[in-house]
């Protein structure tokens, strides 16, 4: 392996997010779009046909390294702390029960902060925001999905 793919998995690893093609062209130092694009999904392939409990993600032309799905269950517990603080955490969890929801109302059940969440949010793709009159109607994202798992809010 080539040490662009090197550094490339090297960033994937220690990213608490999804790393953009344009975040990958700044940890190669070139830039060639095409190229580091190009380096990662040759990454992603020979990384998945390793026999390992991690996997690299493409979607919506974000990489991510993760636990595989089968194996994620048995070593949650050990995953450090969440990419975002409580009161995000909150106001994305209003979002993705109560969605379709209306920014007004989400501001309106959390507080004037809910404001900075949700541009957060949005900044790191686990939901969209599209403009309805003098409100935004919120969704959460396939990213959300992926990252948090189909079960989200289920009980265990």
């Amino acid at each position: 392996m080539g040490d662009e793919k090197r550094l490339i998995e090297a960033a994937l690893f220690m990213s608490p997010k999804a790393l953009s093609v344009a975040d990958l062209t700044q940890v190669l130092g070139i830039s060639d779009y095409a190229l580091a694009k190009k380096t990662a999904f040759e990454l992603m392939n020979e990384f998945n046909a390793r026999d390992s409990a991690l996997e690299i993600v493409e979607a919506e032309g974000l990489f991510q390294m993760r636990v595989k799905p089968l194996f994620e269950q048995n070593v949650q517990d050990f995953a450090s702390e969440s990419m975002f603080n409580k009161g995000t955490m909150k106001t994305l969890a209003l979002i993705a029960f109560k969605q379709p929801i209306v920014q007004s109302t989400v501001i309106k059940y959390r507080n004037n902060k809910a404001y900075d969440h949700i541009s957060r949010l949005v900044e790191e793709g686990f939901i969209a925001r599209e403009r309805q009159g003098r409100s935004y109607i919120l969704r959460t994202t396939r990213k959300f999905l992926e990252y948090f798992g189909k079960d989200f809010g289920k009980e265990k």
